[in-house]
């Protein structure tokens, strides 16, 4: 009888002890994506969540970016985070590995998912050349967003009061560059982007560090920016570098804003310009419809 009591209290006094302390031998992984992916676009991959154990110490991560679990397309890398173009049209999955100084291994696949919603139409305007515009439909939990963009560099006929370039090739990417005063009149319907709506778009593009590069990636559902330069004091500059696209925001008298991009940089920007440079052109339109 004593020697059973005995081995019950050894018995109890191990799961006691096994409960009381666990230690991690295997670092956790975690990540998840700073903004909403869409298919090219450029994303911040984070696993700045991810941890060694509970006394901390260093990690080191490495991708697998399409999913396949045969090839990590990244090394070894000591920042948790990563910037890719997102590869996949609708759905797909990422790997991830972490692995502390004492080489353990832990790895995690998540299945991604990206649901794009838009049409790219012919627009009817005033103007006396045609443009295509994308419509985006946008839903909340009590209302849907139509949000209109033109699809194409604004174009016009020959005139003296704006830049045309030379070719046709030309003409067809980048448009017509004009003064501020002109692009705020072009139609009754369509209006210059205000700073917020850019904003808003902006945002829709990864936010300022990514949208540089996302307004101007080659993917059906994007705007498409290209890099016209602009005319100032007569002068055409920076063209195929930078593009300014004029926002419907005065910032005084004799200057409004722009905003710009560059072929160099994945940011995008908010200038100031002369009212009389002469920039780029993106007009668009919206809806809101309230459910109740």
């Amino acid at each position: 009888m004593k020697k059973q009591n005995i081995s019950a209290l050894l018995l109890l006094a191990l799961i006691v002890a096994s409960c009381e302390r666990v230690d991690l031998t295997s670092p956790v992984a975690l990540f998840d994506l700073q903004t909403q992916p869409r298919y090219l676009f450029k994303v911040n991959l984070d696993a700045s969540g991810s941890f060694a154990d509970k006394n901390g110490g260093n990690l080191q991560y490495r991708w697998d970016l399409n999913g396949d679990h045969l090839l990590w397309e990244t090394d070894w890398l000591s920042t948790p985070v990563l910037t890719v173009q997102f590869p996949f049209r609708a759905s797909g999955y990422i790997g991830l590995q972490v692995r502390d100084s004492d080489g353990n291994v832990t790895e995690l696949y998540q299945g991604i998912y990206t649901d794009e919603n838009y049409r790219i139409n012919k627009a009817w305007s005033d103007l006396d050349i045609d443009f295509r515009r994308i419509d985006y439909s946008l839903y909340g939990p009590d209302y849907h967003h139509l949000w209109i963009w033109a699809y194409d560099n604004i174009q016009l006929p020959d005139s003296e009061e704006w830049y045309n370039f030379p070719f046709s090739s030309d003409r067809a990417e980048y448009g017509t560059l004009m003064s501020w005063d002109k692009a705020k009149s072009l139609d009754e319907d369509y209006n210059l982007p205000s700073r917020a709506q850019w904003q808003q778009m902006i945002g829709f593009c990864g936010g300022e560090a990514l949208a540089g590069f996302n307004l101007q990636v080659e993917a059906e559902h994007g705007l498409q920016l290209s890099f016209p330069g602009l005319v100032r004091d007569d002068r055409l500059e920076e063209s195929g570098v930078s593009g300014y696209y004029w926002t419907g925001d005065e910032a005084d008298e004799d200057s409004a804003w722009a905003l710009k991009i560059s072929a160099t940089s994945d940011e995008a920007e908010f200038v100031i310009l002369d009212k009389t440079s002469m920039a780029s052109v993106r007009l668009m339109m919206e809806y809101y419809q309230y459910f109740r």
